[in-house]
């Protein structure tokens, strides 16, 4: 019974602020009536449609965070393309670079990384890696010794050596954050770690044999404007964690000013092992459950608890466009398995479910009602809402989230759609796989 109950994706607790978080406008709050007229005036387009509004609000209810305003997003497709738009900011960096990555491999990717973050950290840039002890295992120690030898400063996240982390309990909280600010200005975040895997685009179509090792379908994004600041704080909290304190004065070195680069509006979310906030998870559920048109999620490791899958059933029982694209094959045969195990409840209420084919699917999107887009490092999986650190943008832009639409439309293209009739049809064994990984989806 005790084992039963610790093996329950439960529903974690969830309570709004007692005020809703504040809009920041050029890095200053703004009062509440005036936040408000600004938000009006970004969601101009909307005027006739309270829904959205709504939507926005719930969002921003639970988000704990600010909402900011003048940033620019880029969606980066892929690793070559993000890999492209973060190499080209590093290049053009004059003071700080600063990368956080659960995965820092050594192959090819993460030499030509070190070798550029080596050559500006001659050329005078202060360079600081912060990496997963768990999600960088296999990365040989001489790897990151080698950066050292250049004066970048590195940290390994929560060792996994009991000596060096004597809370052992702490082990299964992991940093599982994808994060990289340049000069405090430009910030990239999402599901992409700097490892061969995503050498290729997905759309050279590994398959199931090389598409383990080559070839991953992930999304990321470019931040400019004030919310980088966020991810920022975000990276100088963990760095902080990490090892002894560092001194990161005088503030606008760190922390500048930074001019409006758009007309998006922006939220970090993050999830922090360390904290009771349960934002993430939240704004996950608070989007789910206000959304009215459409919901399309993109997720490689798909096992929400009851509370969520409840949300996304009912949302396509209200008549919501409920679509859901997960791999086809994985790096993780369990999760698959508790992923396969919702796709009965889900088929029979009215969600479209597909499977990406010849690619392994890592993103982690959603793009909800043509306006609200979160992307980011979280799973959609128990580990991501309670144990890990995680972060995700929440992006308020028509833009946005058309341009997102594209790519889920894209990758439907390269999916194969799940029939109920032929779900209906699988296995015995399928089933008993479902079955036992099920009940233990809470530790997946």
């Amino acid at each position: 019974m005790l084992l039963c109950a610790g093996c329950v994706a439960q529903n974690p607790r969830v309570e709004p602020p007692e005020q809703m978080p504040p809009i920041v406008q050029r890095q200053r709050e703004l009062p509440a009536d005036v936040g408000d007229k600004v938000l009006q005036g970004a969601l101009d387009q909307y005027k006739d449609d309270a829904a959205v509004r709504e939507l926005v609000d719930s969002v921003r209810r639970y988000s704990s965070a600010p909402l900011t305003t003048g940033n620019r997003v880029d969606v980066l497709v892929d690793g070559p393309q993000t890999y492209s738009a973060i190499e080209a900011a590093i290049r053009a960096a004059h003071r700080t670079v600063h990368i956080e990555s659960f995965i820092f491999g050594a192959g090819d990717v993460g030499q030509r990384f070190a070798d550029l973050l080596a050559q500006k950290r001659k050329d005078g840039v202060e360079v600081r890696v912060l990496y997963d002890s768990l999600g960088s295992r296999e990365t040989p120690r001489k790897f990151f010794d080698g950066m050292r030898a250049q004066n970048i400063e590195v940290r390994e996240f929560r060792p996994l050596s009991p000596i060096k982390t004597p809370e052992i309990w702490k082990l299964q909280n992991r940093d599982h954050r994808k994060i990289i600010v340049v000069d405090g200005q430009i910030g990239f975040t999402g599901g992409i770690n700097i490892d061969s895997t995503y050498e290729s685009a997905s759309t050279s179509r590994p398959g199931p044999k090389r598409g383990l090792e080559d070839g991953w379908r992930d999304t990321h994004i470019e931040i400019q404007g004030p919310a980088v600041t966020q991810l920022q704080r975000l990276f100088v909290a963990t760095w902080q964690q990490a090892g002894e304190h560092t001194d990161f004065a005088p503030d606008d070195k760190y922390f500048p000013q930074i001019k409006a680069a758009g007309d998006n509006l922006v939220t970090i979310v993050a999830n922090d092992s360390e904290s009771d906030d349960r934002s993430l998870y939240a704004t996950y559920l608070a989007a789910f459950t206000h959304s009215t048109k459409r919901m399309w999620i993109t997720h490689a490791y798909f096992a929400p608890n009851e509370e969520l899958l409840a949300s996304m059933i009912n949302a396509a029982q209200r008549g919501v466009d409920v679509r859901l694209i997960v791999p086809s094959f994985t790096d993780s045969t369990v999760v698959l398995n508790a992923t396969q195990a919702t796709f009965t409840r889900l088929l029979k209420s009215g969600v479209k479910i597909y499977e990406l084919k010849d690619a392994l699917l890592h993103a982690k999107s959603v793009v909800i009602d043509g306006t609200v887009t979160i992307i980011g490092s979280s799973n959609l999986d128990m580990r991501s809402f309670l144990h890990n650190d995680e972060v995700n943008a929440i992006v308020i832009s028509r833009d946005t989230a058309v341009r997102m639409e594209e790519v889920f439309q894209r990758d439907q293209k390269a999916a194969r759609t799940v029939e109920l009739k032929a779900w209906e049809k699988r296995s015995l064994w399928q089933r008993t796989k479902e079955f036992f990984v099920h009940m233990f989806s809470y530790w997946i």
